[in-house]
């Protein structure tokens, strides 16, 4: 650890000593110039009778080198340096000591400021030796593999030699690199792997003493380029992206590849210094090493792109090749195989063959000096945070999506997105800025395009762009035969038509076209020519206008298919008087897609004094959901609630024209004969040319509730179910394989064979004598669609007796979606309600005991509640 002598230091919190004084001076620097990182004791070169001392000093660039001391603290012991010379030097520095061949020394660089305020290094030792290391050069050069040479003189049995390696060049930078050991011979060579393609790397011989080194020169070499194939480097696994076969820095699946700190961009550094690392998400950026390693192709994957591999993925802790690690099986049943590749801190790296360290693009957001990762092993697998610092292993995902071209999609007409029906169908906004190289391998594709990034979205308030938002500016329809018709409109609804001719360049994703695109008012400079293609689906379709600056702009359009796709459903209402007042189709609301299922709620502001004709109308929804179905919840006239029968309601396309219609009554009607309806759902009333009950004079207030996916018709299996604990005691879903089909048959809802008799014989190794904490009837995804389901419970036999209750108590519950038919729950209705067969015994009704069965006969009456009047 540095140390550090204080003098003086307030002088030092203050600044550095000033010459003089001035009444001038408002404020003073509260900044110390130099911390316990400053000054760092770097290598020596040694010969038999002298060595040459190396430091580094940062934060001096400012000061005048009359304001400070360098130089270096020597002596025989850590603990004694007694000695002291100065050195030579700024930034860097250098100081000659003398001494005896085999003699150990041990220095430390320092500054001192002023005269005041010392900053040391670490003390390090060297030997004073005759040794020599020499470096090689480097052969069988590859895009991750080299093999490096050097040479040893005069050492002895017990040393270290071998190659260091480093990414970053400078005699100090090598000799902090990473080391590659070997046997210590006269000539000798190391293979070094997980190296980067086309990158330039440094080098250097050393030989270890133990209390010293010696090194050769520095040397460098540059790997061969690598391309990564996107059809056949990548596996589709049925997960968002596709995952690499192979490590960064390797060529097949089982090789370790390279270890790298979060930002390092050759593996090889090996400072532990937070800030010689990234501090921010390096995913997609600059600093995304494997876009760098594999040509922009792919990335470093996100950390919820790991969580979603090993979430999704099956995986399994096998041996490939002799080398260890976790094979995941993708949804679609393919894999790739991750080896346990460790982790290095400095140059020393641990748990190879035994544990999996895989570095993410993303940083921990809570602590910077920390980047998000998941390890794993034999026994278990989670995410983690590492240390900047932590060299791990990478396995990159793909951002190349191969999204094919189909100019079939293009044939049609387009609008702009601009608004003009109260919608965004697509896009944000009608155009978006664009850096000027963009096309559809960018855009579309998802490839990166690191360091040259213009991507804005303009949203809908960048009229200057030129356009009026909301306005109307027409359609641009595109023929198959190559023409092309431009249906112009202005901001004051001026109309033109223009025809022109297109091609389309399907390998490059380039629209030539002879005549302006439809672009509103916009004044960028290129409207016709050759234009790139940035996006098209059955959707939206975006082109780029090249302007004569860095930028393009691409107008973004939606299609016909969109929009009708996107059309809301008007809902009307009918609901007239007998003496024709009222109305005959009022828009009570339009309904977006997106919105469509789930329960709504409209008012109507008018008057009814007798309902005639009282109909929903729910346009075009059966042609985009033909097994739709609306259920109304709830009426309020004049602001109070009212009674209906819904049962009597008649529901779907009546009319035959696409429309989802709701009869609630109507003279003309399904439910009518001779003029009147034949059962009212208003009262109990038969035979009625009009319906007094309902009656208005301000408002009416309808709540209803729109399924898209089904209209609740089909088989439905009711089961017993009973709990005495949670233990062995319990009973789930026991049915005997009767059914009964809610049935959607001349528009309305029925139950067809709702009466069944079901009989549980006692199982080995449960127990009911002491009665149950829950036994009811249940019906899986009814409640969801008739919450107004009402069941009886006809006869309860136990041990084949027959048991009195209370069929008040016995009652209609639910765990939505699922209907109950509750006897009692001490979690349920029944719990509040009370019992029908007696009183609990903390949780336990006693009476629904039974030793060898328990029968039970229950009905189904309606789906819908049946008033009282």
């Amino acid at each position: 650890m540095k140390n550090k002598i204080l003098f003086g230091i307030m002088a030092l919190v203050m600044g550095i000593w000033a010459t003089g004084c001035s009444d001038d001076d408002y404020a003073i620097n509260q900044q110390p110039l130099l911390t316990d990182n400053s000054v760092v004791t770097g290598s020596a070169d040694v010969t038999a009778i002298s060595a040459t001392l190396h430091g580094t000093v940062s934060g001096l660039e400012s000061q005048a080198s009359s304001a400070y001391v360098i130089g270096f603290n020597y002596g025989t012991a850590a603990d004694a340096l007694t000695e002291r010379i100065v050195a030579t030097g700024g930034e860097t520095f250098t100081a000659t000591v003398n001494g005896s061949l085999n003699q150990t020394i041990y220095y430390q660089a320092y500054v001192t400021l002023q005269g005041k305020v010392t900053y040391k290094g670490e003390v390090k030792s060297l030997v004073l030796t005759n040794a020599r290391a020499t470096t090689g050069d480097a052969t069988q050069i590859g895009a991750n593999k080299v093999t490096l040479s050097g040479s040893l003189i005069g050492f002895p049995a017990d040393a270290e030699g071998g190659i260091i390696v480093s990414g970053i060049e400078g005699t100090e930078n090598v000799r902090a690199g990473v080391r590659i050991a070997t046997v210590p011979k006269e000539s000798y060579t190391v293979d070094v792997e997980g190296l980067l393609a086309n990158t330039t790397y440094y080098y250097m011989a050393y030989l270890d003493l133990g209390a010293g080194m010696v090194y050769g020169e520095e040397k460098s070499f540059t790997t061969t380029g690598h391309t990564f194939d996107l059809d056949n480097d990548l596996v589709d696994l049925g997960l968002s992206t596709k995952w690499a076969k192979y490590n960064l820095g390797a060529t097949s699946e089982t090789e370790i590849g390279g270890l790298f700190g979060f930002g390092d961009k050759t593996g090889f550094n090996t400072s532990i210094d937070p800030a010689s690392y990234a501090s921010a998400d390096i995913y997609k950026t600059a600093n995304d090493l494997a876009y760098k390693a594999f040509e922009g192709k792919v990335t470093m994957p996100t950390i919820a792109e790991f969580e979603e591999l090993f979430a999704l993925c099956t995986r399994e802790w096998v041996e490939v090749e002799g080398v260890a690690g976790y094979k995941f099986t993708g949804p679609n049943g393919n894999s790739i195989f991750m080896p346990a590749a460790g982790s290095r801190t400095q140059g020393t790296t641990t748990g190879v063959g035994v544990e999996g360290c895989y570095l993410s693009g993303s940083i921990n957001v809570s602590d910077t000096q920390f980047a998000m990762s998941y390890h794993f092993n034999s026994a278990l697998a989670t995410r983690a945070t590492t240390p900047v610092y932590q060299a791990l292993a990478i396995r990159a995902v793909s951002t190349a999506k191969n999204v094919p071209f189909d100019r079939s999609l293009l044939y049609g007409k387009w609008y702009i997105d601009n608004g003009q029906d109260g919608e965004q169908h697509v896009f944000e906004g009608p155009f978006t800025q664009w850096g000027k190289t963009y096309d559809w391998a960018i855009v579309s594709n998802g490839q990166p395009n690191i360091g040259k990034e213009i991507h804005w979205e303009m949203g809908t308030e960048n009229g200057w762009i030129g356009y009026t938002y909301g306005v109307d500016y027409g359609y641009m329809e595109f023929f198959e035969d190559g023409t092309v018709n431009i249906h112009r409109l202005t901001d004051d609804g001026v109309t033109t038509d223009e025809t022109g001719k297109y091609t389309i360049d399907e390998a490059n994703k380039v629209i030539d076209i002879d005549i302006n695109v439809l672009c509103a008012n916009t004044w960028v400079a290129g409207k016709s020519g050759k234009l790139n293609i940035l996006s098209l689906t059955s959707d939206g379709l975006q082109i780029a206008l090249p302007n004569t600056d860095e930028y393009a702009y691409s107008v973004n359009y939606y299609s016909q298919r969109k929009a009708e796709a996107d059309a809301k459903i008007p809902v009307t209402l009918l609901c007239a008087s007998s003496d024709g007042s009222g109305t005959w189709g009022t828009e009570v609301g339009r309904l977006a897609p997106t919105e469509l299922a789930g329960q709504h709620t409209f008012t109507y502001e008018g008057s009814c004094s007798d309902a005639m004709v009282f109909a929903l109308d729910f346009q075009g929804l059966i042609i985009k959901y033909p097994n739709a179905f609306v259920r109304i919840d709830e009426m309020k006239c004049d602001g109070s609630a009212i009674k209906f029968n819904a049962n009597n309601f008649f529901y779907g396309d009546i009319e035959g024209n696409g429309n989802y219609r709701i009869e609630l009554f109507n003279i003309y009607g399904k439910g009518a004969a001779g003029g009147n309806v034949l059962n009212s759902a208003f009262s109990n009333s038969q035979n009625l040319g009009s319906e007094p009950a309902l009656h208005f004079r301000n408002s009416l207030e309808i709540t209803y509730t729109v399924f898209t996916d089904g209209n609740g018709a089909g088989f439905y299996v009711p089961t017993v179910n009973m709990a005495y604990d949670w233990g062995n005691n319990q009973v789930w879903s026991y049915n005997q394989g009767a059914m009964f089909e809610v049935k959607y048959e001349n528009f309305q809802y029925s139950i067809v064979g709702g009466q069944f008799d079901i009989k549980y014989q006692l199982e080995e190794g449960k127990d009911f004598s002491n009665g149950t904490m829950m036994t009811f009837i249940e019906v899986v995804g009814l409640y969801g669609f008739f919450p107004g389901t009402h069941a009886t419970l006809d006869n309860l036999y136990l041990d084949g007796s027959e048991i009195m209750f209370d069929a008040t108590k016995v009652l209609d519950a639910n765990e939505s979606p699922k209907y109950r038919l509750e006897l009692w729950n001490c979690y349920g209705a029944t719990k509040t309600g009370g019992c029908a067969f007696g009183i609990p015994d903390e949780d336990i009704i006693k009476e629904l005991g039974f030793n060898s069965s328990i029968e039970v006969k229950f009905t189904f009456r309606n789906l819908f509640v049946v008033p009282q009047w």
